[in-house]
């Protein structure tokens, strides 16, 4: 991530349809196997606390979160795409990545140590 070259060549720069942009996030969101094992680790055993309507509750507010979340990813990801015009903005990301990924790795190395 570091190195990445974030130049689009003019094969990749096409736009997709609305139609297919939707069934390609459907398919990474609902084929991802962390955001399942998330759903069923880490919520569904949260929800194990609660009865009657306080699941209600639960369950809304789990839907309200994860949809606000993802609108807002959608809306900061059109505002970065609408300023990074000579791409330094997605230099900088992937360079704050590179960066917390090693962070993690690290600390995770030191606490199996």
């Amino acid at each position: 991530m570091w190195k990445d070259r974030s130049e689009l060549n003019d094969a990749e720069n096409k736009q997709f349809s609305p139609i297919r942009q939707i069934t390609f996030a459907a398919s990474v969101s609902l084929l991802n196997p962390y955001a399942i094992l998330d759903t069923i680790g880490v919520i569904g055993t949260n929800s194990l606390l609660y009865q009657n309507h306080e699941k209600w509750i639960f369950t809304i507010a789990c839907i309200v979160v994860s949809w606000v979340w993802f609108f807002a990813l959608a809306i900061a990801g059109k505002r970065v795409g609408r300023f990074n015009k000579n791409e330094t903005i997605l230099k900088w990301i992937n360079k704050i990545s590179a960066i917390l990924i090693w962070c993690i790795a690290i600390y995770m190395g030191i606490k199996i140590f």
